[in-house]
């Protein structure tokens, strides 16, 4: 990307399931961070930036302390006017334009935190307030990341589908046995709004690291 521009844009994914990405991406000495701005996927509602399960927090610990990022635009949980907040982080993102999105996909398929549920591949906004199905919030205990679902979160702010596949390059990182339901059906089910991770077949250059507990069952 820098090698073609001056300054770009990029959308990281907070999970337990980036760590190691994360941790090998601050180490490139060839990046040029001060020339990078940061965007990130989703955000719990009302959890504050200072929580440990915070994804502000969590981009921060794993990224941000580590590295001289040129900017870093926060999409805040917290916001009074939850719609306000998705107009505000939607034109960051048109300014920007973001030439990269990294991201995980969950055991339900979701990317983000746009669940079955409330997928839609044709959805005509970039962000928005969603609420989080049983299984997304379980995977967050998964993650340990809350001790209990009672704990996790119900609604969260997420960039959508089409926001997510406007990027021209989208890298995504799936590793252990947990996900492997949602990568077989990402991947050899149909393109469906069942799994919204399906989606992803019809970028032109997305990339699909595996390892062999999260690939396992693929034929």
């Amino acid at each position: 990307m820098l090698s073609r521009q001056e300054e770009a844009s990029v959308i990281f994914a907070s999970a337990k399931s980036q760590d190691d990405f994360l941790a090998d991406l601050r180490t490139q000495p060839e990046i040029d961070w001060k020339r990078i701005t940061v965007f990130h996927l989703d955000e719990y509602v009302g959890l504050p930036a200072t929580h440990p399960a915070s994804f502000r927090y969590y981009l921060r610990d794993r990224l941000l302390q580590h590295v001289p990022a040129g900017q870093f635009f926060e999409l805040n949980g917290e916001a009074g006017h939850l719609t306000a907040e998705c107009a505000r982080y939607t034109a960051l993102l048109e300014r920007h334009a973001p030439s990269l999105v990294a991201l995980g996909i969950g055991e339900n398929g979701h990317l983000a935190f746009i669940d079955p549920h409330n997928c839609d591949f044709q959805d005509p906004a970039w962000v928005r307030a969603v609420d989080l199905d049983p299984t997304c919030r379980m995977q967050q205990v998964h993650d340990g990341a809350f001790v209990r679902l009672e704990d996790v979160p119900l609604r969260a702010l997420s960039l959508t589908i089409p926001c997510m596949l406007r990027s021209p390059r989208v890298v995504v990182n799936v590793p252990g046995p947990t996900k492997r339901e949602a990568v077989r059906g990402a991947l050899e089910g149909p393109i469906a709004e069942s799994c919204p991770a399906s989606i992803l077949r019809r970028h032109p250059r997305a990339t699909l690291y595996l390892d062999r507990e999260s690939s396992a069952l693929l034929r």
